[in-house]
């Protein structure tokens, strides 16, 4: 299983978890509601699980907010990413132990 890394920015005063894969990176919003940018970040992060098994792994968690909440958002993220490999080599979309 690899690791990828994810880490909380701020970028014009709205906080994001960042998380890179290779030469790509994904943001989701969380100092914003913003439902498709999250769609949108979910649906990247199932195209990778199609390449690879994979966790995120988050770099320097602090002590401030956005962090803990990044850092219980990447855990719970972590299981259904686990959840969702499961079901894709159910059904031969993956192969097993990649």
């Amino acid at each position: 299983m690899g690791t990828i890394s994810a880490e909380v920015v701020e970028i014009e005063e709205k906080h994001f978890i960042r998380i890179i894969n290779a030469d790509e990176e994904v943001k989701i919003p969380l100092s914003d509601d913003k439902p498709n940018d999250v769609k949108s970040a979910f649906n990247q992060l199932i195209m990778w699980i199609k390449e690879t098994n994979y966790e995120i792994e988050m770099e320097d968690v602090g002590t401030d907010l956005f962090s803990q909440v990044a850092k219980e958002y990447i855990s719970q993220l972590n299981r259904e990413i686990q959840e969702v490999r499961g079901e894709m080599e159910d059904l031969d979309l993956v192969e097993s132990g990649d």
